[in-house]
């Protein structure tokens, strides 16, 4: 499990590349994914448990959700094909999870592949979360003195947002 942790621990730094290229927020600001992964599963905790969906599970989902990326590191969508991406990033968790007695490993693939394939309620929440959670840091960056940061990363997210409450907070965050 040692290798598992200290592997995980990588998270803590990496750097959203997002941040760093297109909003040009200096690297000691910089979120890391580490960070991006803790508020997405306290988002995930609040909304799942408000909707009446499993939260135990769409918290597990977001603190897996890049995990691979301590490998990996963080793509930008510009830089990598969708299908290269996910080939990649399957490949590292598979490496990642290996390091765990099996019925962790097999446990923790399965939530991952649900997720990554929105394959429940919880998966797709957790995705639509993950867009929602970039818009909050992006709010919180301009809250920061960094400028004309929300409406560029709002139009990306907002496609992939269907839910009505987490719509709702977009919505709000533009306020």
């Amino acid at each position: 499990m040692l290798e598992f942790f200290t592997t995980a621990c990588r998270l803590k730094r990496v750097k959203r590349k997002g941040w760093l290229v297109k909003a040009k927020v200096c690297r000691e600001d910089a979120e890391s994914v580490a960070d991006h992964s803790y508020m997405l599963a306290l988002m995930a905790m609040v909304m799942a448990d408000a909707k009446g969906l499993d939260s135990y599970k769409a918290i597990r989902m977001a603190l897996l959700h890049d995990l691979a990326e301590s490998i990996t590191g963080d793509y930008m969508p510009e830089e990598i094909d969708e299908k290269s991406k996910r080939a990649i990033e399957h490949d590292a968790m598979l490496r990642l999870l290996n390091t765990l007695p099996g019925g962790l490993r097999d446990e923790y693939a399965r939530l991952w592949d649900e997720y990554a394939n929105c394959r429940s309620d919880e998966a797709k929440l957790v995705h639509e979360l993950d867009k929602a959670e970039m818009v909050l840091q992006a709010r919180c960056y301009e809250d920061m003195g960094y400028r004309d940061v929300l409406d560029r990363f709002y139009t990306y997210a907002e496609p992939y947002v269907y839910d009505k409450i987490v719509r709702g907070l977009l919505s709000s965050l533009l306020k």
